[in-house]
């Protein structure tokens, strides 16, 4: 795809000693928790930075065009987004990991399960047929959320987009939700905590979960990240190098501190403490304890990709992973 080696500049940089970064991400998912828990725990004041209000852009795509726009410096989202935006833009650096492994949930109306007669000890198989020629929810075109999808289809034969139709429901919960509620789609293919959501309030099941073991080649896979461009890097080294340090921070206080990062875990979800502790049990043994990215990871990763036919190719690990500024960062710790 020529892509050019990671972290060279490729241009001549035009190094500033600012220390503020403008960050956006795709919504309010739990993967980008480490970062509201940098903000409320002072990780990005202790690091000297500053860090304005965070835009919630709704889809992986709008973040990609904004970080290759310049309007933000540093995306949230799904690696997903960081191979999309290589494919035209080389200088592509995915510079941390927020989540290893693959946070989105196909949860199934309790309707559509009775009707189909599914039960959590159906084979994926199984579960997967079922779905055929029924109405799914994602959240857009391209997502993370498609890309389970046609994966799971595809490993059965299938064609996702042929053998079911898609419902893009963009990357609102609520929205996710009511459109369950009110039956306009048999089941969603989405986000934590939308599952947690769904049965709690009675309407669905998760049928399949990736970081419940039930897809086991997407087993330790990267798949919350946050990424930039090479000429950021370039520009903005200790705001970035900065930024890292203050996700690694958040990361470790996470695992560190269960009870408190359950606190603070409610009051950035909003949802009632029941939920919000069944969202942290499934999701927090697969929050990122750094934003290291270990190339065997990197790897499940890629080659989901590949076999989703969302990338042509894998991009190599050395050709996007800024390692270097990775560990640079984390040396002070």
């Amino acid at each position: 795809m020529g892509i050019s080696s990671c972290d060279n500049p490729g241009s001549p940089a035009k190094p500033t000693n600012t220390m503020s970064l403008k960050v956006g991400q795709i919504s309010t998912s739990v993967a980008y928790f480490p970062f509201y828990v940098a903000d409320q725990q002072g990780f990005f004041k202790k690091e000297g930075l500053t860090i304005g209000p965070r835009p919630l852009l709704g889809t992986g795509a709008k973040v990609a065009a904004a970080v290759e726009s310049g309007s933000i410096d540093i995306g949230g989202g799904v690696i997903t987004d960081a191979f999309d935006m290589a494919i035209v833009d080389s200088t592509a650096r995915v510079i941390g990991s927020l989540v290893n492994g693959y946070y989105v949930d196909v949860i199934a109306s309790n309707s559509f399960l009775q009707q189909k007669r599914l039960t959590m000890s159906s084979s994926l198989a199984d579960k997967v047929h079922a779905l055929q020629d029924r109405k799914i929810g994602i959240t857009g075109p391209g997502s993370g959320t498609e890309a389970l999808l046609i994966y799971l289809f595809r490993q059965q034969g299938l064609d996702a987009k042929r053998d079911a139709t898609l419902v893009n429901l963009g990357s609102n919960n609520l929205s996710a939700i009511a459109a369950m509620k009110a039956g306009h789609v048999d089941a969603l293919s989405f986000f934590s905590p939308v599952g947690q959501q769904a049965e709690a309030e009675g309407i669905g099941t998760i049928l399949i979960s990736p970081i419940r073991g039930d897809v086991p080649a997407l087993a330790n896979d990267v798949h919350g990240a946050f990424y930039t461009k090479q000429s950021v890097i370039d520009n903005k080294k200790q705001a970035v190098q900065a930024f890292i340090r203050a996700i690694a921070q958040a990361e470790s206080y996470i695992h560190e501190q269960q009870d408190k990062a359950l606190v603070l875990m409610q009051k950035y979800l909003k949802l009632n403490q029941a939920t919000t502790k069944a969202v942290f049990t499934a999701i927090g043994p697969v929050f990122a304890q750094s934003p290291q990215i270990d190339q065997r990871a990197y790897e499940v990763a890629a080659q989901f990709h590949v076999q989703a036919g969302l990338i042509s190719a894998a991009i190599s690990y050395d050709n996007i992973v800024a390692a270097s500024t990775i560990k640079s960062s984390l040396a002070g710790l």
